[in-house]
């Protein structure tokens, strides 16, 4: 079960709720296989915050509605995380109340303009980077990062959310489970080895390459298991115009790795 006290962050943070049922709920913000995430007022009331509404049906899901609740706790001590007002449940469902991102996400971007002025993209990089850096300082691995959940507020800044499949690892532990994004996954998830956060800066080599491009450096079409085969087996499509600095930074996420042969 989750601790249904309330945390709060000091970030434009509505007044001291009292329970879910003093929010007035409005649009439907977004939806996946982890619930939906509604526009909501407290009373009716400015600021505006989102909330994303969990239903708890097993303990594993209950397990990870407590780490997403802890790390949107934590995330009021960087500003490149998308951050938790309160926390709430009932018998069936949690609620966790987070900063309303009202610039859409990076995905918007990339469908819009196909790809990013290399200045912009430096600049997504380096904020994407110092929250990254952030969570693996308090041996949280994020797991999913991809366009979707990397956000954008009015002042063009980044806030990496959704944190539903974040798992902690401490005193160097692996984790094995298999679970992220296809596009974004690292070879190793794929090949069922035991892993650690260095997946997330693949998954930040993707974004960065996508953000540079408009497209991955592997196969990215709707088949599944040839997107898989092509992150196991390609080495990743970096193109040569690219400057020497966002190459190096790639090289450095592991892009450059040497990929497995058949």
């Amino acid at each position: 079960e989750i601790d249904s006290k309330k945390h709060h962050s000091d970030c434009s943070e509505p007044p001291d709720p009292l329970a879910i049922t003093n929010y007035q709920f409005y649009s439907e913000l977004g939806e996946g296989s982890f619930g939906k995430v509604f526009l909501a007022k407290l009373n009716g009331k400015n600021p505006s915050v989102a909330i994303k509404v969990l239903e708890k049906k097993s303990k594993k899901t209950c397990r990870n509605i407590q780490m997403e609740s802890s790390i949107l706790r934590m995330a009021k001590e960087n500003p490149y995380l998308c951050q938790g007002f309160a926390a709430f449940q009932t018998q069936s469902h949690a609620f966790l109340v987070m900063e309303f991102v009202s610039g859409g996400c990076l995905w918007d971007q990339l469908i819009k303009y196909d790809h990013l002025e290399m200045s912009r993209v430096l600049f997504y990089s380096a904020e994407m980077a110092c929250g990254l850096e952030f969570l693996h300082s308090r041996d949280i691995t994020h797991r999913d990062l991809k366009p979707e959940n990397i956000l954008l507020d009015q002042e063009g800044h980044i806030k990496i959310s959704d944190f539903g499949l974040a798992v902690e690892t401490s005193f160097g532990e692996t984790i094995t489970s298999k679970t992220g994004t296809i596009g974004y996954m690292a070879p190793e998830i794929f090949k069922e080895e035991e892993y650690n956060s260095a997946v997330d800066w693949w998954s930040f080599g993707i974004i960065t390459c996508e953000m540079a491009t408009g497209r991955s450096p592997f196969f990215d079409g709707h088949n599944r298991e040839k997107v898989i085969t092509s992150i196991i087996r390609d080495e990743p499509d970096i193109p040569d115009w690219l400057s020497k600095d966002l190459q190096h930074l790639l090289q450095k996420v592991g892009m450059n790795r040497v990929t497995e042969k058949f």
